[in-house]
């Protein structure tokens, strides 16, 4: 009897016990999908924040010129064209160029007789090995050439990559009266050529200097905008 009695009294405890124990395995049943949603709240947050960032890029894309032939929107297709014609016109008839280099730490500009060949898409230049141009260009070969008819005032100033050659027979084709100054012969081992394939150009075309002052002085007087000509950048 003592026994029976003992057993009743312990079977109703056993489930109890597994009915409490089952109580935590609940909570952290429900507990676990809340950490999912709390993530995936966050990622959107992220997301979100991230987001903006992408923006400013697709706006400047946005801005940017549908020609890419031009830095200037505004420029047609017709107006580069014509702007790019007169670059290589009013390079070949001013013919002496700054030729500007960088010596690793600072520029360096000289004088230099210009062929330019608009059909090759090149301005060629004859130099000397014993200079220390063809040295800067090999190093550096990203260059600057200016040209300037002051008395006109007309101005071109183009940028592009420059190579050296020894090409006995473009030194022959690019032989004149300039070269026999410095040179005795297009035969001389020292004469290099300097090869410049313009990338773009900034040009300042004026109707003259007469008319150019008259503006200006016009323009002072009644503090308006002197107009002085045209200047355009273009990608040549």
């Amino acid at each position: 009897m003592a026994t029976a009695t003992t057993d009743t009294k312990t079977t109703p405890r056993r489930p109890a016990t597994k009915a409490a124990s089952a109580k935590p395995a609940a909570t952290k049943a429900a507990k676990s999908p809340a950490k999912p949603a709390a993530n995936a709240g966050a990622a959107k947050t992220l997301k979100a924040k991230s987001a903006p960032k992408t923006k400013p890029v697709a706006a400047k894309r946005a801005a940017s010129p549908a020609n890419r032939q031009s830095r200037d929107s505004s420029m047609t297709g017709k107006e580069h064209d014509d702007h790019v014609d007169r670059v290589w016109e009013l390079a070949k008839r001013i013919g002496i160029a700054m030729f500007v280099t960088w010596d690793g730490k600072q520029q360096r500009a000289r004088p230099l007789a210009a062929s330019v060949e608009k059909d090759e898409g090149a301005i060629y230049f004859l130099i000397d090995i014993n200079g220390e141009k063809d040295d800067q260009v090999s190093e550096f070969p990203m260059v600057s050439v200016s040209f300037a008819d002051h008395k006109s005032s007309k101005y071109v100033a183009i940028s592009g990559k420059a190579t050296v050659s020894n090409d006995r027979k473009r030194i022959k084709d690019l032989w004149s009266p300039f070269a026999k100054a410095w040179w005795d012969s297009p035969e001389d081992p020292a004469i290099r050529v300097i090869k410049v394939v313009p990338q773009d150009a900034e040009l300042w075309d004026s109707p003259g200097r007469i008319v150019t002052t008259i503006s200006m002085l016009a323009a002072a007087v009644t503090g308006r905008t002197p107009k002085i000509g045209e200047n355009a950048k273009v990608i040549l």
